[in-house]
């Protein structure tokens, strides 16, 4: 469900990828400082992604410190903070927690289970700060789990669930630019859905795991039909993001709508032809 809404680093510009660097590794510390190393391991791009547009957006000052960590131990990396980014560390416990659930029923997992313990409390403390949105994002939850469960074949049904979850994440409070972030987060979500169910598609069918496009994926034209879908929501996307008044780390999100989220697409269908081919 993760790592869909990711940067083009080629086509960025040298400051460009230093700023986004710095938003990554301040949600690496924020997850650090907040929950632990056990909250470092949820890190995502997407909800980077969500920590620029509302910095972005809201033109919130924001500081860089200078600091080593595990991963960098000889050098400082810039890294940002700001109350956005500290909100999307939240965010992020809240995602992995529901998706390790997820996977403990789907697949039963160990890992999963065992995640889910050691973010038990993570996860209790962010449901205490936003009740409303760790209610809404269950219930979402549970009525994908409903539709699996009837077998259910509208991939709008199930999409649009995925999609309400992450308007609900990107709408940060109730202002003026609600909707735009509302509208921009559920075509965003439906296409990170559309994304994770074509990337294991040929894994879910194989573990006879419910997958939205398991009667589709032997089409011939199932990649290019798959790709139209998300270019459809991707552009409504873009659509409501260009009405914005973003621009500070313009270069960085056009990127990522523009380009990125096609990259990541592209090293799918590569590794997909790959697998095709050693099974022949």
């Amino acid at each position: 469900m993760f790592g869909y809404v990711v940067i083009n680093k080629p086509e960025l510009k040298f400051r460009e990828f230093d700023e986004y660097r710095g938003f990554y590794c301040g949600l690496c510390h924020s997850l650090k400082q907040r929950y632990g190393i056990i909250g470092q391991l949820t890190l995502n791009y997407d909800l980077t992604f969500l920590a620029i547009v509302l910095t972005a957006l809201y033109e919130e000052k924001t500081i860089k410190v200078n600091r080593r960590c595990i991963i960098h131990p000889l050098h400082k990396m810039v890294q940002y903070e700001n109350k956005y980014i500290d909100y999307c560390a939240d965010m992020t416990i809240l995602l992995s927690y529901y998706k390790c659930l997820d996977d403990i029923s789907d697949e039963r997992s160990f890992s999963a289970t065992m995640e889910s313990k050691l973010l038990k409390n993570a996860f209790a403390r962010v449901s205490e700060k936003y009740p409303d949105k760790k209610e809404f994002v269950e219930k979402q939850l549970l009525l994908n789990q409903k539709l699996e469960e009837e077998n259910c074949h509208d991939i709008d049904s199930l999409a649009n669930l995925t999609g309400k979850i992450m308007a609900c994440l990107f709408n940060y409070q109730d202002d003026e630019w609600s909707k735009y972030l509302k509208d921009m987060g559920f075509y965003l979500g439906k296409f990170i859905y559309l994304m994770d169910a074509y990337e294991d598609v040929e894994k879910d069918v194989r573990n006879k795991q419910f997958n939205i496009f398991k009667d589709k994926y032997q089409s011939d034209s199932f990649d290019d039909d798959t790709k139209e879908l998300l270019m459809m929501m991707i552009a409504k996307c873009t659509n409501v993001f260009e009405i914005l008044p973003i621009l500070q780390y313009h270069g960085i999100l056009i990127n990522v709508l523009y380009s990125g989220v096609w990259t990541k697409l592209e090293m799918i269908r590569q590794r997909k032809e790959k697998a095709n081919e050693r099974s022949l």
